[in-house]
C-alpha cells in the first residue's frame, strides 16, 4: 500500500485502509484516534502591584506611601489598604490563586472577593494573612484554594483584590489558575 498518495479522496481512501489493517498515518496513533477531545482548558490570569489603588483613609490628615517601584507595593503605616478590580473570563472555574510578596515585620491582609451588585452584599472568596518573618524579609508565595464550583458570572457579579501591607511586608501579586470550557 501507497502511504504518501496526492489528492485528499485517494489520501482518506489510504487512511481508511491502513485503518482497516491495523496502521495509521504518520502522527495518528490508536490512542490519540480514540481519545476524546479535551473538556476544560486550565488558564492563568495575573495582576501586577502596580494595578492597586488606595483604599480610604482612617481621617484626612492621612496619606499612603509606596515606594515608586512597580514591582512592590509597600505601606509602612499599619492600616493602609489597596484594591483592584479584576476583569475574570466569564464562566472560568476559579481553582487556586498565589499570591508573591515579601514576608517582613508586619502581617500583610489579602482578599478576593465577590460582589453581587443586584443586592449590594459581598463575600470573601479567598482571604488569609500572611506569615511574620522577625529576621530579614525574605520574597515568597502563599497559595490559597478557591471554594469548590467557584464559576465567574460577571452577567452579576464585579469581583476585586484587596491587599493591606505592613512594615517591612511588601506585595508584588498574584496568579490566578482557573479552567474554562475548551
Amino acid at each position: 500500500m501507497k502511504l504518501m498518495t496526492r489528492g485528499r479522496a485517494s489520501t482518506l481512501a489510504t487512511l481508511a485502509a491502513g485503518a482497516a489493517i491495523g496502521f495509521f498515518a504518520i502522527g495518528t496513533t490508536a490512542a490519540s484516534a480514540a481519545a476524546p477531545a479535551a473538556a476544560t482548558v486550565t488558564q492563568h490570569y495575573s495582576l501586577a502591584a502596580s494595578a492597586y489603588t488606595p483604599d480610604g483613609l482612617h481621617t484626612t490628615t492621612e496619606d499612603y506611601f509606596n515606594e515608586w517601584d512597580p514591582t512592590t507595593l509597600s505601606n509602612t503605616d499599619a492600616g493602609r489598604c489597596f484594591n483592584a478590580g479584576l476583569s475574570l473570563p466569564p464562566k472560568a472555574l476559579l481553582k487556586s490563586i498565589t499570591v508573591y510578596f515579601t514576608a517582613g515585620s508586619a502581617a500583610m491582609y489579602f482578599e478576593i472577593n465577590q460582589q453581587t451588585l443586584a443586592t449590594h452584599t459581598a463575600a470573601d472568596l479567598v482571604s488569609f494573612d500572611s506569615p511574620i518573618n522577625t529576621g530579614t524579609p525574605a520574597y515568597t508565595s502563599q497559595g490559597e484554594t478557591f471554594p469548590a464550583n467557584t464559576m465567574v458570572n460577571m452577567a452579576q457579579n464585579a469581583y476585586s483584590a484587596g491587599v493591606c501591607p505592613s512594615g517591612t511586608t511588601t506585595f508584588s501579586g498574584f496568579t490566578i489558575t482557573y479552567t474554562v470550557p475548551a
